[in-house]
């Protein structure tokens, strides 16, 4: 059973980005990315987390952590 190929779609710089790469490279991720068109992983593929089912999460900031910075950038600047 033939799987359909999806269509590949470029994001911003990507393209360009991926045509700067040696060519082992490219060869590399055209056939990762030909197998992801078709279903299929390479080998060596990892997926993002954060797409799908999966969720993003971002740390809450370490208020703690940021007023302590900003109490040592007040120290400095005021000079010794």
């Amino acid at each position: 059973m033939n799987n359909p190929i999806k269509p590949l779609v470029w994001v911003a710089s990507s393209r360009k980005d991926l045509k700067a790469m040696p060519d082992d490279v490219q060869d590399l991720f055209g056939y990762a990315l030909y197998l992801a068109q078709i279903g299929k992983k390479h080998e060596q593929a990892k997926p993002l987390k954060g797409f799908g089912s999966a969720s993003i999460t971002t740390p809450k900031p370490d208020l703690d952590l940021i007023h302590e910075r900003l109490k040592e950038a007040e120290r400095f600047a005021r000079g010794p």
